[in-house]
């Protein structure tokens, strides 16, 4: 039996959109139990480009996809692989389109195994102990691993083994609740209390000062992409410079999609 091929990779810049599973696991599928548990994380990277492969924020997941494409599925036409980054604005069959999907990719990975979370504090990372601190449109960084899906050959899976809360962003409110915000400015609206638990109390450290920031390491067709090679993290994101807007990311200078990756069209 051929060994499975993994291909590892980092994205940075994410927003951490699904954290139900992220320290509860999952232990059913389609209502149906599993034989193993199932960590689960979901990110969504705003749109630039046409196409996820053109993405720069996804370039070393693009380079790992090319590798594994390369070693394990070119025997595939590359239009019937089902990669595990979705386009938040094409709707799912049977479900009404959510707001925060739209502009967005979407990615979602697992784990059988516990998912190592850690948050920047002033450019250190560390274990994530207190997760009032972190919420749902926050800026993360993972690692993850790509493989063929053993139950589908023509499928591509994402393994995510780590998670390393970087800054703070924007609250999103998943299906049709309302942000925690949002919540504040109705019971101010209603008159009620606001003051919070026993009138005060010591605030929250929060993210901590700006993290310092990570060289560069110039992958091939990727042009000034900021990004470390798995073989200098095994997975473990590196402290980074978080976003210094939350409208977007500008492409870095001489960005080009890698060369030889099969077109979608």
């Amino acid at each position: 039996m051929a060994q499975r091929v993994y291909k590892q990779a980092t994205i940075f810049n994410a927003r951490m959109l699904g954290m139900r599973n992220l320290w509860e696991p999952s232990r059913e599928y389609m209502g149906k139990p599993t034989e193993k548990p199932n960590y689960l994380v979901t990110v969504i990277i705003p749109k630039t480009r046409a196409n996820w492969f053109e993405e720069p924020v996804l370039g070393d997941y693009t380079k790992a996809a090319q590798e594994l494409y390369t070693a394990a599925m070119s025997h595939t036409p590359f239009p019937q692989i089902g990669w595990p980054v979705k386009d938040g604005d094409i709707t799912d069959p049977g479900r009404a389109q959510a707001e925060w999907r739209k502009g967005m990719w979407v990615l979602t990975g697992s784990s059988t195994s516990p998912i190592t979370v850690t948050i920047n504090q002033n450019g250190v990372p560390v274990p994530l102990m207190n997760r009032a601190q972190v919420k749902p449109g926050d800026y993360v960084a993972i690692g993850i691993a790509l493989a063929v899906n053993s139950n589908n050959p023509r499928a591509v899976k994402c393994y995510c083994n780590n998670v390393m809360f970087m800054a703070p962003g924007e609250e999103i409110a998943i299906g049709n609740s309302v942000s925690a915000a949002e919540l504040m400015e109705q019971a101010k609206a209603q008159g009620l209390n606001v003051t919070g638990y026993g009138g005060g109390g010591a605030p929250q450290q929060g993210f901590g000062g700006p993290p310092a920031q990570s060289p560069a390491a110039g992958f091939p067709g990727f042009g000034q992409t900021t990004v470390l090679p798995p073989s200098q993290m095994g997975f473990a994101p590196p402290p980074v410079q978080p976003p210094a807007q939350q409208g977007g990311f500008a492409s870095p200078p001489n960005f080009a999609a890698p060369q030889g990756f099969p077109s979608r069209q």
